[in-house]
């Protein structure tokens, strides 16, 4: 016959695993609300030219140049131009497991969220799409913050502040998603 003391044991692992699993998933969305809200720079652009810079076996590390559409947030200047450096693939290199990774074309839009107009992502954030493809993503982001739960914005870092000060970003980015053609 089984012990307590077992079927104790076996509940502590059970609740210690869940807990465990819950801080992986928190982990593993490197709390992107928190990446966008500490952005120094939000920008429209399109990318002008893509640059390999290194390739192995398992990484493209490329550089884009980004023709500047309109800037939703800087400390400074508002620059003509952006570079950003990122993490690629293709045919011969696979996608890595965890990303992220972009493959960018001369010509597509983007929405970056950065540290400075010449940037790496991470640690920053990219979106990438049609004009219309952008406006629903940045609607969806816009929406998901609004219903978030003050739980909710303590996992993802951010304060009922923060979370007003993003939704006037993404209104101002709806707005200009909007008003091009």
């Amino acid at each position: 016959m089984k012990t307590p003391g077992r079927y104790i044991q076996v509940l502590a692992c059970v609740l210690i695993c869940s807990d465990a699993a819950y801080l992986l998933a928190a982990n593993m969305h490197s709390f992107i609300e928190s990446v966008r809200r500490k952005a120094l720079v939000v920008y429209v652009g399109s990318v002008k030219e893509v640059r390999v810079l290194q390739r192995t076996k398992f990484d493209i590390k490329t550089k884009a140049v980004v023709d500047i559409k309109a800037v939703m947030r800087t400390p400074g200047r508002d620059p003509k131009r952006a570079t950003i450096e990122y993490s690629s693939y293709d045919e011969k290199t696979p996608m890595m497991e965890g990303g992220p990774q972009y493959q960018l074309q001369p010509g597509a839009t983007v929405i970056v969220f950065a540290n400075s107009f010449e940037a790496s992502i991470p640690p920053g954030y990219l979106l990438q799409g049609s004009r219309e493809e952008l406006l629903q993503r940045i609607e969806a982001l816009r929406d998901a913050l609004r219903e978030m739960s003050v739980d909710q914005l303590g996992v993802n870092e951010i304060t009922e502040q923060d979370r007003d000060i993003q939704l006037s970003l993404y209104h101002k980015l709806t707005g200009y998603l909007r008003a091009v053609k």
